[in-house]
């Protein structure tokens, strides 16, 4: 049975979305949480080959692969067990305070199977507050603006790796130690915990409401969600080499320092404020397919840019081109809302990002393999053929809208 026949409809006028309590709630969350991750993600790839440290980038790519592992086995357990609850927010709550934890613990981390321990349960962190807060946040979207709202939201993740990148990153940086980057990043997940449990607010489960706990099921009736997640692991596949080793390879490449690859990376991050507005709002004009096609093809060609760049220039080119193709990733959600009701977004957001991360389980051992015996370019050039494949998997198997109203 088609969920489109079952969907409630999340009706009120387009531009009323930011009166909701919970979508300014997962707005500020969402903004507060890309600060961290925008400090952490490239400063912690660097701490790994610091020669206090001192791991091989076959070693980097291995703690990769650790946190793809551990995103892909566990995404739908955990959509499918807070669908099944029938709750957000305990769930939004202690992922935040372990991803704290996990940041601080980085401190006391120096060799390589304390690390992957580390980047375990910062993964498990990560995979609860996500997964949750993304599903929360489309019960407030309306009717034919899923995506421009949608769009709306994810713009306060990319001011938060933006501010992240352009004034947190060149402070932290003087500390050599990398205690700063990481104790930072420490109380921002803790502020963000507070913040979640303080103003989320779910209303009771209703007394004999019908249970959750088949949603997946209904979820994998969808065939354009099928087809969506395994592209979506295709193009993860290259994606991931680029992001384990995007970092280390301006530093070893380039001889960039700490804050201008915060400022190089954080470029991307500029570009897609207005980029996820735009394209959220031509998705909802145009259907979905376009943008999901040109996402990903452009992420691809972004990549073998960055593989074949003789100077930081064309990296800064090919981070503006990023910006454009994360924007357009972030229709596939906006795609999950139109075919699945809300009480079985978890389960679908889950299968999300285990689509995500399964690719991610072979693109970075992969990666690392190629940069230490062939060439950190290299990674990128082969990265980017898997991230353009997704896109024309996408252009040939996702289906053109049906007489039920899909936008694809």
């Amino acid at each position: 049975m088609s969920l489109l026949a079952s969907q409630p409809t999340d009706h009120g006028p387009p531009g009323s979305v930011w009166r909701s309590r919970d979508f300014r709630t997962c707005w500020m969350l969402s903004a507060t949480f890309g600060i961290a991750w925008g400090v952490l993600w490239p400063l912690r790839n660097l701490y790994f080959r610091d020669p206090a440290v001192g791991l091989s980038l076959q070693q980097v790519g291995w703690l990769g692969f650790v946190r793809s592992a551990t995103m892909a086995s566990l995404p739908v357990l955990v959509g499918i067990l807070s669908d099944g609850s029938g709750r957000r927010k305990p769930w939004i709550v202690w992922g935040f305070a372990l991803s704290s934890v996990s940041a601080a613990l980085y401190l006391t981390a120096h060799g390589f199977w304390s690390l992957a321990v580390v980047t375990f349960v910062n993964a498990l962190a990560f995979v609860a507050y996500n997964l949750n807060v993304n599903a929360l946040v489309t019960t407030t979207l309306h009717d034919h603006a899923r995506g421009k709202q949608f769009g709306f939201f994810r713009v306060s993740g990319s001011i938060g790796y933006a501010v992240a990148n352009f004034v947190v990153i060149p402070f932290v940086a003087l500390d050599p130690t990398y205690a700063a980057t990481f104790l930072a990043g420490a109380v921002i997940y803790l502020t963000c915990m507070i913040i979640a449990l303080v103003r989320v607010r779910e209303a009771p489960a209703r007394e004999g409401a019908p249970s959750h706990w088949g949603a997946w099921r209904e979820v994998l009736a969808e065939r354009n969600l099928v087809v969506l997640y395994v592209f979506m692991a295709v193009s993860s596949i290259g994606t991931s080499m680029g992001m384990q080793f995007m970092a280390n390879h301006l530093d070893e490449t380039f001889h960039l320092s700490k804050p201008w690859i915060g400022r190089v990376i954080g470029l991307a991050a500029v570009i897609e404020i207005p980029a996820l507005i735009l394209l959220g709002r031509a998705s909802d004009r145009w259907g979905r397919k376009p943008v999901l096609v040109f996402a990903f093809i452009v992420g691809g060609v972004r990549w073998i840019l960055v593989g074949m760049a003789p100077h930081v220039g064309w990296v800064a080119v090919a981070q503006v081109m990023w910006g454009l193709g994360f924007a357009g990733y972030t229709v596939s959600v906006a795609l999950i809302t139109d075919l699945v009701k809300p009480a079985a977004r978890g389960s679908a957001m889950g299968m999300l990002q285990l689509s995500w991360a399964f690719g991610s389980i072979i693109g970075p051992p992969i990666g690392g393999y190629i940069a230490q015996n062939i060439g950190l370019p290299v990674v990128f050039r082969v990265g980017g053929g898997f991230a353009i494949l997704g896109g024309i998997g996408l252009l040939f198997m996702l289906r053109a809208p049906d007489a039920a109203g899909d936008t694809v």
